[in-house]
Formats: structure tokens, C-alpha cells, sequence
């Protein structure tokens, strides 16, 4: 016959090779705060499998507690993960979650059914919480997704098949020990075994996969706007001009430029300086729709690339941006402690894209001789929208991106 004390200690092992694997992938990555939570998970395992072992004397309700809050903890490891850290205060959320379950745990102390089933059925819990934090993401590696969750899935059918032995089998109904209980308990300890191998090998995969983000963002993102940068916006552009070639709606270009930015940083300093290009980039964000391109050159330069829309519907977008950059109230106030009031310039082409007959890796935006450009300032805020038809042909895009000055349209 298997021997319940047996079978918690090869656990136990099983655990701790595990989380001294996790450990080690925690310090190398420690900008991944979720696998600390996960190998912390593991070592309080550890812990209550070892309080099981050395029941009797200690009481089985206290090994109870711990591996149960084990389970909170690779919860709220991967809430964190999903949340980019931004999950709540750990310590409230796992303290409540400990003073609740060990109170339940203390009552029904003298009835080891009730307890199993109480466990399990936290257990249950436990494992749909974890799944629905991975399925939430929406991640594009739906086999790491399915992986994840068919291993929660076929744990959580054994501790499923746990509560309706405990329920409705008399053997396991007059149980007063694990070892009376063995041939259940003896499947839920060699699943546990394989259940804390596969789950180690995600919890690295997944740290992987959040550190490949993470390069992948750095590689193509504006640190300081999390827009795209100007190799992103290249990447990102050429499949869409190379569509309008054949036949697909229009695009139009927004390049905005901050006037009087030095201005400010010399008034105020960088750090104010940063903020506006934050607070400008959030305004263009804002403004984009799904499928539109939002870039920052450099400096003060920024790159709005409107899908499906004619130099009017272009023109509505920019003149919305600039009433609601001007209306800011906190630019407002800057503009009130600041000799010029910053303001917000863009150039306007409109595109007639058929003159592209090849595409390649490169892109250039360049005016070739425009054959006529008419512009109308409105107002005092010298917004000349400029349409540009054109002579030449361009036989293809091999170049970096080149943004030549045109004649100046602006907002000042």
C-alpha cells in the first residue's frame, strides 16, 4: 500500500527542486516581479507539505492553511503579471485571504471531510483565477495560453473528483485520516509531482516571453512617450503606403512640431519640458483610431499617419487636436508664468499615392515639385493646409524615412 508520509516528501522534493530553479530565474530577472511571487508560492508549499508530514503531532488543519494560501500566492503572482505590476497591495489582499481561509480551517478542524472539501473547493478557486489572469491578457501565443490552462484545468478535475469522493463515498466519508483515504489522495500526490514540473517550466516560458516584450517595446517604442520611434514608424508605414498602391483608401500625414519648446525647457526646466512632450503625445494618442500610426521623430516632432482619410477628414482631426492642446488648463498656466505661449505647427500634405509603383523596406516621404499648393491661413493661428499633386513618379521606396521642410503651415 502507498504511504501518504511518503508521497507529501517526494512532493515535497519535487517542490523544492522547482522553486530553486525559479529562484534563480527570479534574480536573473528581477524587472519580472510575477516569478517572485511564483517561487515564493512554491517555498510556502514546501513548507506546508513538511507541516503535513509531522502531523500527528502538529494538527493537519495548520499544514491545511499553508498550502492553501500557497495557491493565493501563485494568484496573485499571476494577477501581477497580467497587470504589469499594478495588481493592488499584496499584503492586504493575501492577509485577508489568510485570516478568512484559517479561521474556516480552524472550525472545521475536528472533521477532516469538511476540511478536504473546503481545500479542494479553495483550490477550484484558486485555479479559475489563474486562468482567467492569462486568458485576459489576450497574448498572441495562444498554444502558451491553451498549455496554462489545460494544466490548471486537469489539476482542478482532480480536486473536483476529490470533493465529490469526500461527499458521496461512505468509505471516504468515515475517513479520519489521509492514510484512511489513500487510494484518492495517493492521485492527487503523483499529479501534484507532475502538476509542479510543468508549472515551473510556464512560470520560466512566461517570464521569457515578458522579457522579449520588453525588448521588443525598447526597440521600438519612445522611452519617454511610449509612441512609436522613428525605425518603428518606418516598419509600421511602408505595408500601409504600399496598399494604397493597390487600391486601398487614402492616407494622410499629420507632422506636428511645439513651437517655442526651448523656450520652455529654458523657463522651466527638462523636467517640465518632458511632461509636455508626455502630455502632446497623450492629446495624439488620444486623437489616433485603431489602425492609425502615432510617432515622435525626435525633439519636438511627432507624426500623426491617418488611415482611410482625404486631406478634409485630416484637416478636422488636426483642428481638433489644436482647440483641445490650446484649451489645456494646465497650459494654461504654464503659458501665464511664460514669455510665449507653446503652441502646436503642422504640415499638412495632401497625398495622391498612385505614383508609387514599387515598395521595399525603406520609406521616404518627399515633395517632388509640386505643380500646385494652395494654402488659406485661417485666422491668426496660420493653419494653411497644402495639397500637393504630383509631376514625377517615384519607382520606389528604398530610402529612410525623409521629412524635407515644406512651405510652413502652423498654429502660433
Amino acid at each position: 500500500m502507498l504511504d501518504i508520509t511518503t508521497l507529501i516528501l517526494v512532493l515535497a522534493v519535487t517542490s523544492l527542486v522547482s522553486v530553486v530553479g525559479l529562484l534563480v530565474a527570479s534574480q536573473l530577472n528581477p524587472q519580472v516581479r510575477a516569478i517572485h511571487y511564483w517561487a515564493g508560492a512554491l517555498a510556502v508549499f514546501i513548507v506546508g507539505l513538511v507541516l503535513q508530514a509531522s502531523s500527528p503531532p502538529l494538527p493537519l488543519w495548520i499544514s491545511a492553511v499553508v498550502i492553501t494560501q500557497a495557491y493565493a500566492f501563485i494568484w496573485w503572482g499571476t494577477r501581477v503579471y497580467g497587470r504589469a505590476g499594478n495588481a493592488g497591495r499584496p499584503e492586504l489582499v493575501l492577509a485577508a485571504f489568510l485570516v478568512v481561509q484559517g479561521l474556516v480551517f480552524y472550525f472545521l478542524r475536528d472533521s477532516l471531510r469538511f476540511s478536504v472539501i473546503f481545500h479542494s473547493l479553495a483550490v477550484l478557486l484558486c485555479s479559475a483565477l489563474v486562468v482567467h489572469e492569462i486568458w485576459r491578457l489576450q497574448l498572441a501565443q495562444r498554444a502558451l495560453v491553451w498549455s496554462w490552462s489545460v494544466l490548471w484545468a486537469i489539476h482542478a478535475l482532480v480536486y473536483l473528483r476529490r470533493i465529490l469522493l469526500y461527499l458521496f463515498d461512505n468509505d471516504f466519508i468515515a475517513a479520519q485520516s489521509l492514510q484512511d483515504a489513500v487510494t484518492v489522495e495517493a492521485i492527487n500526490y503523483l499529479e501534484g509531482i507532475g502538476f509542479i514540473y510543468a508549472y515551473s517550466l510556464l512560470c520560466v516560458i512566461f517570464t521569457t516571453l515578458r522579457l522579449q516584450e520588453k525588448l521588443r517595446l525598447q526597440a521600438t517604442r519612445d522611452p519617454l512617450t511610449n509612441l512609436l520611434n522613428r525605425r518603428a514608424f518606418e516598419e509600421a508605414a511602408v505595408p500601409l503606403l504600399c496598399a494604397v498602391t493597390r487600391g486601398a483608401p487614402p492616407l494622410s500625414l499629420l507632422v506636428f512640431d511645439l513651437d517655442h519648446f526651448k523656450a520652455v525647457n529654458d523657463t522651466h526646466g527638462h523636467k517640465v519640458g518632458d511632461l509636455v512632450l508626455k502630455r502632446f503625445a497623450g492629446q495624439l494618442q488620444a486623437s489616433a483610431r485603431p489602425g492609425d500610426l502615432v510617432c515622435r521623430l525626435g525633439g519636438e516632432e511627432f507624426v500623426l499617419l491617418l488611415v482611410d482619410a482625404d486631406q478634409a477628414q485630416a484637416t478636422r482631426v488636426a483642428e481638433r487636436i489644436r482647440h483641445k492642446w490650446q484649451e489645456s488648463l494646465w497650459l494654461v498656466t504654464l503659458c501665464r508664468s511664460a514669455a510665449r505661449c507653446l503652441s502646436a505647427s503642422f504640415r499638412l500634405p495632401g497625398w495622391t499615392m498612385k505614383p508609387f509603383t514599387a515598395c521595399s523596406t525603406g520609406l521616404t516621404v518627399r515633395y517632388i515639385r509640386p505643380s500646385r499648393v494652395v494654402a488659406t491661413r485661417l485666422l491668426a493661428h496660420l493653419f494653411e493646409p497644402v495639397t500637393v499633386s504630383w509631376r514625377s513618379q517615384m519607382s520606389s521606396c528604398l530610402c529612410p524615412l525623409n521629412l524635407h521642410r515644406a512651405p510652413l503651415w502652423g498654429l502660433r
